[in-house]
């Protein structure tokens, strides 16, 4: 079959992101099946790292999206396009989020690419870019391959959670107005596709009930032929670890929670115990609280984004996960599942992985019972192992992309309805 796969992020190897990285899988273990054509949107430096994604076997058309890092003209266009994204969202009630993912001369090009390619199905990546399933569908009957749209989360649950997390009226209001933007999108992108996808069973229920349709649940997954388990805790320490781009608000408020509440009882109770903070944006995060000397000195390091995470892994005692927003599935759990290293994490960070735990999973609240579940783990070598056993045992049971893309391929030939 011929697939086109349109993708807000250029999914290179630095990515950064676990969006972006599961992208990345999605194609490559594609390509082993069918004829894929990759149509992604290219920022500003980002022109010399397209042969890194044509090197996974696929085609790449790449469309050129300035972002915050546009000098000169097309920073004048930049913010020009931002106003006309701010005005579009008043009148169709969707976020300024997802207009400003769209623009006359994207659809024009990306309706251009489909009708050369001649897809068998569409998929589009992220709810961002659910208006170009708006216009392929558009072309409709002469043009009709299936389109999916691929949701990864549903952008009302963080808006959600953000409201049910401020302290202040204006906060809740202002994060409750735009969780009603993204629901109206959402509903209406069911619409236009003709098979939506949510990465959890949660999400697909949520849709339902707000009025989706034509919904699958099929989750991102892990390259388990390149990750193998190889954990080996460092001896004499204990080593916690986070992973997590800085620039992403619920990677954000879960590293203060670890840091600013939880850490303090961690130390007390293991004073030699460190904790590894790895991904971008971590230096302003430092900052606020005294900097990177100060928190070093309470056992606290960044070590800023790492090319590869297999060494920060292996080492770990316990890989820490206290989320409190956010949706969808986390990339950052799967990875450290699938190479075999206990986790600890809240409700959150759970879903649709092992919502109870089990024997692959240690959950906990998100107060000081994740401090009592994070000595635990260190101080319990046997609880430490049945985890991250169970961990890879799940992974290889529901999270192996060779399913997932047999999944993929079913819905493309109109087999799963």
């Amino acid at each position: 079959m011929r697939i086109l796969v349109l993708t807000p992020y250029l999914p290179h190897r630095r990515v950064g992101h676990g969006g972006g990285i599961a992208v990345r899988d999605l194609l490559s273990w594609l390509a082993r099946r069918h004829e894929v054509t990759a149509a992604c949107l290219v920022r500003p430096g980002e022109r010399d790292l397209v042969e890194d994604v044509r090197a996974l076997g696929v085609a790449v058309e790449p469309l050129p999206f300035a972002d915050r890092h546009a000098q000169g003209a097309a920073r004048a266009r930049l913010v020009l396009h931002r106003a006309a994204a701010a005005g579009r969202a008043s009148r169709s009630g969707f976020p300024v989020y997802v207009e400003k993912y769209w623009s006359p001369d994207l659809a024009d090009r990306i309706t251009a690419i489909a009708r050369r390619v001649q897809p068998d199905a569409v998929q589009v990546e992220y709810l961002q870019m659910a208006l170009y399933c708006r216009d392929l569908r558009r072309l409709r009957p002469g043009f009709s391959p299936r389109l999916v749209l691929n949701t990864h989360e549903l952008g009302s649950v963080p808006r959600d959670r953000r409201a049910q997390l401020a302290t202040g009226p204006l906060a809740r209001a202002l994060a409750s107005a735009e969780a009603a933007r993204w629901r109206r999108l959402q509903v209406a992108a069911c619409g236009w596709a003709d098979r939506t996808l949510c990465v959890t069973p949660e999400d697909r229920d949520l849709l339902a009930a707000m009025g989706g349709v034509r919904l699958s649940t099929v989750p991102l997954g892990m390259d388990l032929e390149a990750i193998r388990p190889d954990w080996e805790p460092a001896a004499g320490s204990r080593r916690y670890l986070f992973v997590g781009s800085f620039g992403h608000a619920p990677n954000r408020s879960g590293a203060r929670l670890l840091v600013d509440v939880v850490w303090p009882l961690v130390r007390q109770a293991q004073p030699d115990a460190q904790l590894e903070l790895v991904g971008r944006g971590w230096e302003s995060f430092l900052a606020k609280r005294g900097g990177a000397e100060s928190c070093a000195r309470l056992g606290v390091t960044a070590l800023g984004f790492v090319d590869d995470l297999g060494p920060v892994f292996r080492h770990c005692h316990a890989f820490a996960a206290p989320l409190t927003e956010g949706g969808g599935i986390k990339i950052k759990i799967l990875e450290a599942l699938a190479r075999g290293v206990p986790v600890v994490t809240t409700p959150v960070g759970a879903e649709g992985i092992a919502p109870s735990g089990g024997e692959a999973l240690l959950v906990a609240p998100a107060d000081a019972g994740f401090a009592a579940a994070m000595t635990r783990l260190a101080d319990d070598a046997g609880l430490a192992a049945r985890l991250a056993q169970g961990g890879r045992k799940l992974m290889e049971q529901n999270f192996g992309w060779d399913a997932i893309t047999t999944r993929l391929t079913n819905i493309y030939e109109g087999l799963e309805d």
